[in-house]
């Protein structure tokens, strides 16, 4: 491995903090920096707060720096990737790391092919190597079978990290730091987007939910119709949580594609996963089975799923859920829980 540069962490705000996807990061990226002996720093593109931004040195960053450009106003791969790419090759890190979402499906393989560099994506664990120095990508292969351990020429090396793979990076509020503004150079010849206009799209923003939230309701082909998901909804909101399905649920158009969790759907790790009709196939269960606990609903004793969650309840869906529900409105109603549990 190359003595120098630090591990960088791309970075993503939400609502004035660090997105979940960027705290897990935090957590991936200190460990292997710690490791390695190493800075680990966090770089924000685009507008972002300074008070947003400093709250990156809470979370473990050595250093945190923004850059910003009225280019930058909205994302587009195309006005991304050019500050991008001139801050990687001027700061010279060792690593870089995206998160394996929307932007680092665009991000990460364009950067590699700029710098002609190494890039695994979808990664689960950073292992680094005394014996060679270098660092093995670890990330599930053979449709989530087996793990393969893989290892890149570099600097830079880069790669995404599957959300969920790593716990959010704790936060120490007392930890401040001044967040260093990068000065770029942009070429407008060179971007060949433009923005044009915006559009609200409510599965978009369910879809975001879901990837956040500490309660996940999940239905399966098991639900046998449209009308399940308004059962499963209920439960969802009665919770607190999200709602999500499996792939028939989406190939059947009960459900939009980008609530489908599974392995080419959303991976999610959840307190409480509550699935619902669901079979518990390879698929689906690469997924969510960084949930911290699983509860399985199915008229099949024999399914699957059973074998893989903590909690399990054999019988008709509609029945327990009505139920759970009904019991649920009930200790809501006399005060005994909020909707946050």
């Amino acid at each position: 491995m190359d003595d120098r540069g630090c591990l960088l962490v791309f970075g993503e705000l939400e609502k004035d903090d660090l997105s979940s996807m960027t705290a897990q990061l935090m957590r991936a990226g200190g460990q292997l920096a710690k490791n390695m002996g190493r800075e680990l720093c966090l770089l924000f593109i685009g507008s972002a707060s300074s008070e947003a931004a400093m709250k990156g040195y809470g979370y473990g960053a050595d250093r945190v720096m923004t850059a910003d450009d009225p280019h930058l106003e909205t994302y587009l791969a195309d006005s991304f990737l050019q500050p991008l790419e001139q801050i990687v090759r001027e700061l010279g890190p060792a690593i870089v790391l995206f998160g394996h979402n929307d932007r680092g499906f665009d991000l990460a393989p364009r950067l590699a092919f700029r710098l002609k560099a190494g890039a695994i994506l979808d990664c689960v664990e950073l292992e680094p190597s005394n014996d060679s120095g270098l660092v093995n990508f670890v990330k599930p292969v053979f449709g989530g079978k087996a793990l393969g351990r893989f290892s890149c020429s570099g600097p830079p090396r880069i790669a995404s990290i599957r959300e969920g793979a790593f716990e959010p990076a704790d936060f120490d509020k007392s930890k401040r730091g001044e967040v260093l503004p990068l000065s770029l150079a942009l070429d407008e010849s060179r971007i060949r987007t433009r923005f044009v206009g915006k559009t609200t799209d409510e599965n978009l923003s369910a879809a975001l939910s879901l990837t956040s939230a500490k309660i996940v309701v999940s239905g399966g082909r098991g639900l046998k119709d449209k009308e399940g998901v308004s059962i499963i909804r209920e439960t969802a909101d009665l919770l607190g949580g999200a709602i999500g399905g499996s792939r028939p649920v989406v190939d059947n158009g009960w459900l939009p594609s980008s609530l489908q969790v599974g392995l080419t759907g959303k991976k999610v790790s959840p307190h409480v996963y509550i699935a619902v009709g669901i079979s518990g196939s390879l698929q689906h269960m690469a997924g969510c089975l960084k949930s911290k606990t699983i509860v399985a609903i199915n008229c099949d004793q024999s399914a699957p799923i059973f074998r893989l969650s903590r909690i399990g309840a054999v019988g008709d869906y509609r029945q327990i859920l009505e139920g759970f529900n009904a019991e649920i409105r009930n200790i809501k109603e006399g005060g005994m829980i909020t909707q946050n549990g």
